[in-house]
Order: structure tokens, then C-alpha cells, then sequence
């Protein structure tokens, strides 16, 4: 005799209980039931079947297939086909019915961002200031290298035009929406923060104070998912000197960016042309930074100039152009730096190029020029 567990029992009485389940399994339960007994009827009034015959029958009759190898003859039998088939065509409809409803109601669920990402290694998109701004977002990870091929999920708390559900521009192109508060540890969990690759964090000119949600979000994440990669787009500049107390790895503001370009715009007209391909996906060059500190290269990389690096990417013909090193002890990036200026382990060097170019795998040219 099979024994089954208490909790298996347990788990079963939990399944059945739930309200979505409750009425699918009552028309499995007497759909079952119908077939039982056009079975026994069929096998006792007609001649020469048997139960299996009937079973059979019963399938063949409820599904509406009719193969004709079993047919009534009686009246008990041919009353008992009728009821049944009725009753199948009956139950199938209704359980299309629950099928397409449940479809919809999860659709509706995702598109009123009330559900919970399950995925890992993704990209969350905190903030929808406008439509606009997250349509070119997304159209620029698509050309990103590193992000076209990572899921997406926006989180928010609310919807430009105070709609209620993401438009289907949007949720075409990403694989979660989350509408809920972002600074609370529920919303975050339901994004499966924990698991995302990076968080960015989007900012609104007409909201200065979404500045300090932010800040306080990012925070929250460094705080206990130290691994997850941190970027705000800040409205004002102010905010910027707030990243390091947070341990918020990077950021950018939108407002003091244009204003600069503006003004150099008015001195050099054109600059905005060469700023919008180095800040693009979109054709041209970009900027970089390189991912290995000068220290990890397999040589001796003491006493390293910024003259030698120079010299090595002419001479080695490097489709790179040499722009500054980034310096842990340094807030600010060093742009155009001395030549004599000596390398250390920790320093990453700033350049521009077409695509990331790996330093790394190249040292040993480099190296070998400068002895």
C-alpha cells in the first residue's frame, strides 16, 4: 500500500484551497466522475463491452473525436453518450475560459507593474521621468556591448500623466515592471535587487527631491547587496558629494553637463557634435575606462610614464587615443595628464576608442617598448 507523507498531504490541501484552483479542480473532479460512470453504464447495457471499452468511449466521446470503433445501440447507452458529450464540450469551453482569463489577468499584472521578477543578472531601471528619456535609454543599451543582451526591469512609483499601467511601447522591450516604492526593502525584493547585475537610478529636472530618494535607494542597496553595481543621474550638482558616503559607485549631473556644453557650444560651435558620439552607442567613439588596473599587467610597471603609454599606442598603432588615469586617491579624473607623470598599481587608464580595448592582453608590447 503506497503511504503518502503528511506533508505531501498538506501541500495538496493548500493547492486545493486556493481560489484561482478551487473551481478547475471541481469540473476535473466531476468531469472524472462522468466519465466513471458513462463507463459503468456503457459496459453494462451494451453488448460485448467491457469497462475499459467504456473508458475508452467516454474519452473519445468527451473530447468529441468519435473514432466509431464503439458505439450505443441501447437507449441507456445512447442517453448516457449524450449527457456526456455535452458535458465535455461544456467543461472544455469553460476551461479555455479560465485559461484566457488567468492569461489576461497575469498580462494586466505585469502591465500594472504588481508582480515580482524572478530572474538574476539584470538590469534595474529606477524612475520613468518621461517616456521619452527611457525610450532612448533603452534604444542605447540596445547598442551597448556589455548591456544589449541583459534583461531589464524598471522600477517606479509612478507613471508620467499619472497612468496606472506601462504602455506597451515599453513593455515590449523589457522583461519586468515593478510599480512600488523604491526606498522600501519590499519593492526592492520584488525587483530581485539582490540578484541584478546594476541598478540606475533616474533623475527629473521638475523634482529636485527625487535627488534624495535616490541617494537614500542607492545607499539601501550598497548597504546590503554591496555587489550590485550603483549609478544616479542627479538634477542637482550638490548631490554628487553625497555618492562616496554612501558608497554609491558613480554618477552623473544632467544639469551642470548641459549647462557646460552650452557655454562651449557658444564658444566653439560644433562641440555638442563631438560630445554626442563620445557619449553614444550610435556610431563614432566612445570613452572608456580600462577594467585592469595598471598594476595587474604581467611585467614590471614601475616607474611607468604617461609619456610611455603615449608613445607605446603610436608606435604599436593601438586604434586608441590616450586621454587620463583614474586614480583611486584622486576625486577627480586626471585628464591630459604630464608625461613624466609615473604610473601606480591602482591607476586605470582613460581613453577613447571605437570599442573597448583590452590593456591587459597588450602590456606586453607596452612593456617591452619601455625597456
Amino acid at each position: 500500500m503506497i503511504r503518502i507523507s503528511p506533508i505531501v498531504l498538506k501541500r495538496i490541501q493548500r493547492l486545493i484551497q486556493r481560489r484561482e484552483l478551487r473551481y478547475p479542480l471541481t469540473l476535473i473532479t466531476i468531469l472524472f466522475g462522468m466519465i466513471l460512470v458513462f463507463a459503468l453504464v456503457f459496459s453494462v447495457f451494451e453488448k460485448d463491452a467491457t469497462f475499459v471499452d467504456g473508458l475508452w468511449t467516454a474519452y473519445i466521446t468527451v473530447t468529441t473525436i468519435g473514432y466509431g470503433d464503439f458505439s450505443a445501440h441501447t437507449p441507456a447507452g445512447r442517453i448516457i453518450t449524450v449527457l456526456t458529450s455535452l458535458f465535455g464540450i461544456g467543461c472544455f469551453a469553460v476551461f479555455t475560459g479560465i485559461i484566457v482569463e488567468q492569461a489576461l489577468q497575469r498580462r494586466m499584472k505585469k502591465m500594472k507593474g504588481e508582480g515580482t521578477f524572478t530572474g538574476d543578472e539584470h538590469l534595474v531601471i529606477v524612475n520613468v521621468p518621461s517616456y521619452e528619456e527611457i525610450r532612448e535609454l533603452l534604444n542605447e543599451l540596445d547598442l551597448s556591448p556589455d548591456f544589449r543582451d541583459i534583461r531589464r526591469v524598471i522600477l517606479t512609483d509612478t507613471l508620467p500623466n499619472g497612468d496606472k499601467e506601462i504602455p506597451g511601447m515599453l513593455s515590449s522591450k523589457i522583461d519586468g515592471f515593478i510599480m512600488g516604492l523604491p526606498s522600501t526593502m519590499e519593492t526592492l525584493e520584488r525587483a530581485n535587487v539582490a540578484k541584478s547585475k546594476a541598478c540606475l537610478f533616474m533623475s527629473s529636472a521638475t523634482d529636485a527631491k527625487l535627488d534624495d530618494t535616490n541617494t537614500l535607494t542607492a545607499g539601501l542597496i550598497e548597504k546590503n547587496w554591496p555587489q550590485v553595481v550603483t549609478i544616479i543621474s542627479c538634477s542637482r550638482a550638490a548631490t554628487l558629494k553625497n555618492l562616496k558616503a554612501f558608497n554609491i559607485d558613480g554618477g552623473i549631473n544632467a544639469t551642470d553637463l548641459n549647462v557646460g556644453l552650452l557655454v562651449q557650444e557658444l564658444e566653439d560651435p560644433g562641440v555638442f557634435e563631438v560630445y554626442s558620439q563620445l557619449s553614444s552607442n550610435i556610431g563614432g567613439s566612445q570613452m572608456y575606462i580600462s577594467r585592469t588596473p595598471v598594476g595587474s599587467w604581467e611585467g614590471d610597471t614601475s616607474q611607468l610614464t604617461v609619456g610611455q603609454i603615449k608613445l607605446a599606442v603610436i608606435r604599436l598603432d593601438f586604434p586608441t587615443v590616450f586621454i587620463g588615469v583614474k586614480r583611486e586617491s584622486e576625486e577627480k579624473i586626471i585628464l591630459n595628464p604630464s608625461n613624466d607623470l609615473q604610473l601606480i598599481a591602482t591607476d586605470r587608464l582613460v581613453y577613447m576608442a571605437k570599442q573597448r580595448f583590452d590593456w591587459r592582453h597588450q602590456s606586453y608590447k607596452i612593456l617591452q617598448l619601455k625597456d
